[in-house]
């Protein structure tokens, strides 16, 4: 019989960790407060890439990398089993240079150093690679960087842990932890209590107020972000475009994600009048097409804010059986895979590809330099 697991919140780090342990033969059962899927990991733009990687530190592009790696086997394998596509699209990505948010003149070669074909581009050449955008200054090209659409994504993560037999219990709202001796016991909900021997806290933006409340101090806080959805034509946006905090993504059947707004407002998932001005008159003035289609949606999702975007993964000092996966930021989906294989090599005591020291919760992290790039 193979070990029992509790993960805390069924995001995209907590949907892929399940089915990655499922696979590894591991009882999984999976938690969430509300309905599964229905946080940040829906409500962001699906871009799987580090945005200006030169800003983060090593720790976060080492797990970026080895994350991205693993996506397009991820993709078709759920394809393969569930029959959802979740339309990984290695779309390229164009970053347009801004005053504010300056692309380096040595980024292709530092880009090249770590295994990119990044291409420093003349807006001529940027408005030549994609028709209409309107560009005044020069462009980075990076052909590598692909996208997932979320929503699909997350649908084939949960019909995959059904197939492999986690069994998945929304509505349960995960208050707190006991324990005997430092050994985890069991996991306290709403509903009463439930015996647990090692559990995996994935609450995302919700974990460092889970965790401080069971007197476990973690520097995770909220960050909404506001998105707009357009209406565009198929085919008439065909590369993500960014330009300094703000992008678009094309979907296949021509829907256009606007983000993303950046706020420190605590658990509060409203939207507003300013970041929808916001949103819009960047899409029609980076791309002027975006004139003529309509807002379908307006949304928002809070973030798990961490350090330069480096997560904690791994088992919390004097709790023996109690593990974090949390603290993603902007790259929850982007690092989500990476997160799910280091967390199994760790409750199955297997080697691990990349050093998970880096991302271990406790004082070691202080040894990093994990200024916000912003």
């Amino acid at each position: 019989m193979g070990q029992d697991v509790v993960l805390v919140g069924a995001g995209a780090v907590g949907l892929v960790s399940a089915m990655v342990l499922a696979e590894a033969g591991m009882r999984v059962t999976l938690l969430e407060k509300g309905r599964v899927g229905q946080e940040a990991s829906w409500a962001g733009g699906g871009i799987l890439s580090p945005l200006f990687p030169w800003r983060y530190p090593p720790e976060l592009l080492r797990l970026s990398d080895y994350s991205m790696a693993l996506y397009p086997q991820l993709a078709a394998e759920l394809h393969r089993h569930t029959g959802i596509d979740p339309e990984w699209e290695p779309s390229g990505l164009i970053i347009l240079d801004d005053a504010a948010q300056p692309i380096p003149a040595d980024s292709p070669s530092w880009g090249a150093a770590r295994g990119h074909r990044w291409v420093l581009e003349g807006d001529t050449a940027a408005q030549e690679r994609q028709q209409g955008l309107r560009s005044s200054a020069h462009a980075l090209w990076c052909p590598e960087v692909a996208q997932i659409r979320n929503p699909r994504l997350l649908a084939a993560l949960v019909a995959r842990c059904r197939q492999l037999g986690v069994l998945i219990r929304e509505g349960v709202a995960v208050e707190g932890f006991a324990e005997r001796n430092g050994q985890l016991t069991s996991v306290e909900t709403a509903q009463g209590s439930l015996p647990a021997g090692q559990v995996v806290v994935t609450a995302g933006a919700w974990t460092g107020r889970l965790l401080g409340n069971a007197g476990i101090p973690m520097a995770i806080e909220p960050v909404r972000g506001q998105m707009l959805l357009l209406q565009g034509q198929p085919g008439a946006l065909q590369h993500i475009v960014m330009r300094s905090t703000h992008y678009l993504v094309p979907r296949r059947d021509g829907l256009i994600l606007v983000g993303s707004t950046s706020e420190a407002v605590g658990f509060d998932k409203g939207t507003t009048e300013a970041a929808h001005a916001e949103l819009l008159a960047f899409a029609r003035e980076v791309f002027p097409p975006c004139r003529h289609y309509p807002v379908l949606r307006q949304w928002a999702g809070l973030r798990p804010g961490s350090h330069a975007s480096v997560p904690y993964i791994g088992a919390i000092a004097g709790w023996k059986g109690l593990y974090v996966a949390a603290g993603h930021f902007r790259y929850g989906l982007t690092n989500a895979p990476a997160t799910a294989q280091l967390l199994a090599q760790a409750l199955l005591g297997q080697p691990t590809a990349i050093d998970p020291s880096p991302y271990w919760p406790g004082p070691e992290r202080k040894k990093l330099d994990l200024s916000d790039p912003g």
